[in-house]
């Protein structure tokens, strides 16, 4: 008897642990795929928000300026115009001022000489070129094609503020004959070329003329008697003579 119950229990016991095998495969799987309730409970309590709706503008209020505000502001333009337009003239008056001073001192400062050309051959002798230097520059030059010798006895050449001190004037003059009672006179071409030294004082115009002229007398021969003479005269400066830049005019000596 205790043998054969010893055989039967053996068995059962197997029995017994292979189904306690099972069940542990079992439950780990089940419990594996259900979620925790915790967790179920919490997914099901959260709120579904919607995504963010972009934001309108706002629409500007456009103000409407009263006709008062305008004028004001077209008020305070005009002033600000007027004000700039005050400082223009009073800076262009300044610089008027000082430029005027300056040149007053600059022509009482220097000498200013006058040169003027002056014809007395007559009608028998025609001018045809005339040509002047100062100090070795030439000043002036004109001739028969210009036209600007026709009928011109006198005409001022040269009229500018000089350094105080002597100067050299030299001077051409080609005269050709024309007359109708001497008429061999047309065949002659008279060339004529003097210098000059004049000297310049210090704030005063020195006014020189060169004169072609006719010495001698009626007894003399037509073709010995074309020269050049000079004429000077000096003047204090002047209201008129230093607002104007212009000597005053000599007498005819």
């Amino acid at each position: 008897m205790g043998v054969q119950s010893r055989v039967i229990s053996t068995p059962f016991v197997g029995f017994l642990f292979l189904v306690g095998m099972a069940l542990l495969l079992v439950v780990p799987n089940a419990s594996a795929q259900a979620p925790p309730p915790a967790k179920a409970k919490a997914a099901a309590k959260k709120p579904v928000t919607p995504p963010p709706a972009t934001a309108q503008p706002s629409p500007k209020r456009v103000l409407k300026s009263s006709p008062s505000h305008h004028y004001d502001n077209k008020l305070r333009e005009l002033e600000e115009k007027v004000v700039g337009l005050k400082e223009r003239i009073y800076k262009t008056k300044t610089r008027l001022l000082l430029l005027k001073e300056r040149i007053l001192n600059d022509v009482i400062a220097e000498a200013r000489a006058v040169l003027v050309h002056v014809d007395e051959m007559g009608p028998s002798f025609k001018l045809q070129r005339v040509i002047y230097h100062l100090d070795g520059d030439k000043i002036y030059y004109q001739d028969t094609n210009s036209g600007n010798l026709d009928q011109k006895d006198r005409f001022e050449i040269y009229s500018a503020n000089v350094l105080p001190g002597n100067h050299v004037l030299s001077v051409e003059m080609t005269y050709r004959g024309d007359s109708s009672v001497f008429t061999y006179l047309r065949d002659y071409v008279f060339k004529l070329r003097a210098n000059f030294t004049f000297y310049a004082t210090k704030g005063k115009i020195t006014r020189v003329q060169s004169v072609g002229y006719k010495k001698g007398d009626i007894t003399w021969d037509l073709t010995k008697r074309p020269s050049i003479t000079f004429r000077v005269r000096q003047t204090s400066y002047s209201k008129d003579s230093i607002g104007t830049g212009r000597a005053p005019k000599a007498r005819k000596p």
